[in-house]
């Protein structure tokens, strides 16, 4: 399955904590490399000094133990220092200052002959461990009387890899302290900081097509990295309010032209159907089926130019209080003939909807009414009924009166009950039977106009679909 995307939020604050973390990384690996530069420095100078030391001083016939005494101020207790002639052989006589612990299991002798074993670059200090503990040994020629001999230096620098170590440590404790502040701080500066991005995704969401040619961002009050996205927002909402202009133009007139032409054939082929005498069946049959499919696409048309008005908001709805028992009552008789008398009309079930008087316009719930009890002779399978009933539902703090058409089709799924009522979307189940996908929409442009809403729900037991349009319930007017 795919991972659910992250937020930009989450993405600035861990991008943010690496690199605080790697900053912290940078700086615990160079203090590491400066320290070892310090002690190879510190080294190398110590060396230097007890070359100068051995040089300036050394006096014919001296002994070691004598040039021992002169060297124990300066030669400090982590380090030997001893005379050879060459790699390996030491001097005589021999000469061997300073002393520290040794490693388990070393000798001085052994200690010496592992620090030489290698032979050294010139005045370079080289690292090296025995046992548990860690070792600089280096190299520098010395003039001792007439000869040159080698200065070789061990000091035993554990102590301060130590030290290092545990500074490294206090070091890392303080980075995880402090990326854990820092990641408490970044996130209300982050909030902050993506404020103007949620402002802008709430504006994107409150675009909808009714109202392409009003809204628009303002620039000039957006950060300077959204101005660019402000600015192509707004360019597309130009394009598709002049697309949309000319596709509701375009069906505006095609709605008008057709309506006529339409119109006429159905009266003429009804009037020819209902005036010869000498036609045969099969032509009786010819005529009435021209003069449905007159009806049909002048409804049709009717429901185009009803969606292209409401774009244009040429149609706006009347919100008046009316009863609803009459409409239904009214709607049943003039469709019963047209839905081979299939319709039913449930009457009250309590008082509370006998009276029961809606807000909206009534001429345009009847026109929603039409068009769900045609979808419903059209998909439920004959000759089961169709039933029409009213009832009464709470809505937070007002009462709504809901009509209802029940039919025993195949229902509509659940995850299609909001698609199915969008502009030419037709529901899977119903996909072999013909049909626009025009009346629902029809049907849910108006109820919103209204201030109403339809939805579609099961049928009772499960079987079928029950579609409801839910209107504002009005108080009746005082008896005169």
């Amino acid at each position: 399955m795919p991972s659910s995307p992250r937020s930009i939020r989450r993405r600035l604050l861990s991008s943010s904590l690496l690199a605080v973390l790697g900053g912290y990384g940078l700086l615990l690996a160079a203090n590491g490399w400066i320290a070892s530069q310090e002690r190879r420095s510190a080294h190398q100078a110590m060396a230097a000094n007890v070359r100068g030391l051995l040089e300036q001083r050394a006096r014919p016939g001296e002994g070691a133990k004598q040039l021992s005494r002169r060297m124990q101020g300066l030669i400090t207790p982590n380090l030997l220092v001893w005379l050879e002639v060459q790699a390996g052989v030491p001097y005589r006589p021999p000469l061997v200052i300073g002393r520290f612990p040794l490693p388990g299991g070393f000798t001085v002798a052994k200690l010496l002959l592992r620090s030489g074993r290698e032979p050294l670059p010139p005045e370079q200090p080289r690292p090296f461990a025995a046992g548990r503990r860690q070792y600089l040994t280096s190299a520098l020629p010395v003039h001792a009387g007439d000869q040159v001999v080698q200065l070789r230096l061990l000091e035993d620098i554990t102590a301060k890899i130590q030290q290092q170590r545990r500074t490294s440590l206090l070091l890392t404790l303080a980075a995880g302290v402090s990326s854990l502040f820092t990641g408490l701080l970044l996130r209300p500066a982050l909030s902050r900081g993506l404020a103007p991005l949620r402002e802008l995704g709430r504006s994107l969401v409150a675009t909808h097509s009714e109202s392409l040619n009003q809204q628009r961002l303002l620039v000039q009050h957006q950060p300077k990295e959204l101005a660019p996205i402000a600015l192509a927002f707004n360019d597309l909402l130009d394009r598709l309010s002049a697309s949309w202009e000319r596709q509701r133009s375009f069906v505006n007139g095609v709605s008008h032209e057709l309506r006529s032409p339409i119109t006429i054939i159905g009266s003429y082929a009804g009037r020819l159907r209902r005036r010869s005498l000498h036609l045969s069946d099969a032509d009786r049959e010819d005529l009435a089926l021209i003069e449905t499919e007159a009806s049909r696409m002048g409804r049709l048309v009717a429901d185009l130019l009803d969606l292209a008005r409401l774009d244009s908001q040429r149609l706006v709805p009347r919100r008046i209080a009316f009863p609803l028992q009459p409409l239904l009552q009214a709607v049943v008789k003039r469709l019963q003939e047209r839905c081979d008398g299939r319709l039913r009309h449930e009457g009250p079930e309590a008082d509370s909807t006998a009276d029961l008087w809606g807000l909206g316009d009534p001429q345009q719930l009847e026109h929603c009414l039409i068009n769900l009890i045609e979808n419903a002779h059209k998909y439920a399978p004959a000759p089961s009924p169709i039933r029409l009933s009213l009832s009464a539902a709470e809505s937070g703090t007002e009462l709504q009166a809901v009509l209802h058409v029940i039919d025993a089709g195949p229902g509509v799924p659940e995850a299609e009950r909001e698609r199915i009522f969008e502009r030419f979307c037709r529901g899977s189940r119903t996909a072999s039977i013909p049909g626009s996908g025009i009346g629902l929409a029809v049907v849910q442009s108006l109820m919103a106009a209204m201030g109403g809403q339809v939805l579609v729900v099961d049928g009772p037991g499960g079987v079928g679909s029950d579609f409801q349009l839910r209107l504002p319930a009005a108080a009746p007017p005082p008896a005169a």
